[in-house]
């Protein structure tokens, strides 16, 4: 049972709130917060117990993600029209952060229907002649931007080999990929297109490095067909699904321009 004292030591306030001594004394050093009495004979220093609801007022901000010294300042110049003003603002930024943790979901699960999907359409080995209609992608550009865009976290990976030139995208619609047009880019010019038509398609087993090598087999084999000169490639076992590269599963697919079978 709790007995009513007239000052707490630094560990009973802590044991109050479930705060360490370390962060009551760190916030003693940067002067958020600090005991208000000190003993003349041994030194110590000891909380008012009305202090208890600065630390209240403290935690609360803490627990709406407000920095340190945002609530320092606030604790300054408290008043009701400032305090209106603090939870608006902070209102406004927790609604970005939970907005941006439904696009994570939103992106996780694009991701796992994506695999699920493909490697159950990809179980065999086979070269197939699959039909796609018009599909989306968001263009990333060379190697070298990949790893700064948003989109290439959030959307499966594409690559897109034509002769000695290989760069990416990132698949954002499609008929194996569920579709929020609010997760979209809103400029139009943001998005570019994959061909509607018949693909030849197989999965690739194993690193990227022998998906040129793949590719070039895959023409030989198909010499008679007339086939584009670009090869769309979607990584759906990758980097970030497996430690193995020869874990790999890749996507290969080049579109079938004019059948002379």
């Amino acid at each position: 049972m709790f007995v009513m004292k007239n000052h707490l030591t630094v560990g009973e306030m802590g044991n109050l709130f479930g705060l360490n001594v370390q962060t009551l004394h760190y916030y003693d050093k940067i002067g958020l917060f600090q005991p208000r009495i000190r003993n003349q004979h041994n030194g110590r220093r000891y909380y008012q117990f009305d202090q208890v609801y600065q630390l209240a007022t403290i935690r609360y901000l803490r627990k709406l993600d407000c920095p340190l010294e945002e609530i320092k300042e606030f604790l300054d110049t408290r008043s009701p029209a400032v305090t209106k003003q603090l939870l608006q603002e902070r209102s406004a930024i927790l609604q970005a952060q939970w907005q941006e943790l439904m696009r994570i979901d939103q992106a996780i699960g694009r991701k796992i229907q994506f695999i699920e999907e493909k490697q159950a359409e990809l179980a065999g080995q086979e070269v197939r002649r699959v039909y796609y209609p018009r599909r989306l992608y968001i263009p990333i550009g060379s190697e070298e931007a990949l790893y700064m865009k948003d989109s290439f976290y959030f959307y499966p990976t594409i690559a897109f080999y034509e002769e000695d030139l290989k760069y990416f995208g990132a698949y954002a619609s499609g008929p194996d990929l569920s579709e929020d047009d609010q997760d979209l880019p809103q400029d139009p010019e943001a998005l570019q297109s994959i061909a509607e038509g018949v693909y030849l398609t197989c999965p690739h087993l194993g690193p990227y490095t022998t998906i040129p090598e793949h590719i070039a087999q895959l023409r030989a084999d198909y010499a008679h067909l007339k086939l584009s000169p670009l090869t769309v490639t979607f990584n759906i076992v990758d980097h970030f699904v497996d430690a193995c590269q020869d874990h790999y599963v890749t996507d290969l697919q080049i579109q079938i321009l004019e059948d002379t079978e």
